[in-house]
């Protein structure tokens, strides 16, 4: 027999994309499905799969938001980040931003608002001890109806990527879901460029809008699709259990990376402040833009 692989290498000739994996496949897969990542790092998004680096993507990155953890997450290290440490879970970390996760053994406090670890300086300088955090689940659009067509990607997004204002309407990720929100879309039907803040030397990330789902139906199927994935729940959860059993699935909630190529994001280690509600003053309004997001995202197509 000759030319055993050539229908694979000519798949796309043949078949139009690459769907998801079916249940029959899924089932022989080797550990089951595996997340892949995206890790911002040094001005560039790499793509990890299994811990491991496997390319890289130029920033500004195009992506569709198809899962975003309901609430800023936390994970707290008793131990600072050691390089020649074995791998570890956290020791304590909070998936509703309010209270340690039900199976912590040794919780850092009863709620996290009143947590030692929680205090302005109970981590390295003026930092605070336990690190925030919100997952997002991504499709990218440039996949769609290629090899990786409809791939989810996890995206773990730190405390400076999360709070703050922004400029105009590129903004950090709360402000950012909320401006969507305000003017009426939906998270998911939005198409968002992620790209690095220069304003930071590259240490966190901030998103804009650029465009519609709906303008192409071919990455509107594969939203809907992502949307109602199993994948896309799991990448925006905090569950340490695969690394309490020793795999790699989990591999961002190390206290060190498994394999010497597996990417630690350079924003990881970066916190600021989750903005305080005080009983005495009134919260900061969202922003407010004097165009629609439809006007912003018709005038960056024109440019």
């Amino acid at each position: 027999m000759t030319n055993d692989v050539s229908i694979f290498k000519n798949r796309d000739l043949a078949v139009a994309g690459k769907k998801a994996p079916s249940a029959l496949t899924q089932s022989l897969m080797k550990g089951g499905s595996k997340l892949k990542r995206i890790s911002p790092r040094n001005g560039m998004f790499v793509r990890v799969v299994n811990g491991e680096t496997a390319g890289k993507f130029k920033s500004p990155l195009q992506v569709v938001l198809v899962g975003v953890a309901p609430v800023v997450q936390r994970t707290f290290y008793v131990k600072a980040y050691d390089p020649n440490a074995e791998a570890t879970a956290p020791d304590c970390w909070t998936n509703d931003g309010n209270k340690p996760d039900v199976s912590i053994k040794n919780p850092q406090g009863k709620t996290c608002e009143t947590c030692p670890q929680n205090i302005k300086g109970s981590g390295q300088g003026e930092t605070r001890a336990c690190r925030f955090k919100r997952r997002v689940a991504v499709i990218l659009p440039e996949e769609v109806g290629g090899n990786n067509h409809g791939d989810i990607y996890q995206l773990e997004v730190a405390s400076k990527s999360i709070f703050g204002k922004g400029s105009g309407q590129t903004l950090p990720l709360n402000a950012y879901l909320d401006y969507i929100i305000a003017n009426g879309e939906n998270i998911d039907g939005i198409v968002t460029e992620i790209d690095f803040n220069e304003d930071n030397n590259n240490q966190s990330i901030l998103f804009r809008a650029v465009g519609f789902v709906a303008s192409d139906p071919d990455l509107q199927d594969a939203v809907a699709v992502a949307v109602e994935s199993p994948d896309s729940q799991k990448a925006v959860v905090l569950n340490v259990t695969a690394v309490d059993k020793g795999e790699d699935s989990n591999e961002e909630f190390e206290q060190k990376p498994k394999k010497v190529q597996a990417v630690k994001e350079v924003v990881e280690e970066e916190e600021v402040a989750e903005p305080i509600k005080r009983p005495s003053k009134k919260a900061a309004p969202p922003p407010t833009e004097t165009k629609s997001l439809a006007d912003v995202v018709s005038a960056w197509s024109d440019d």
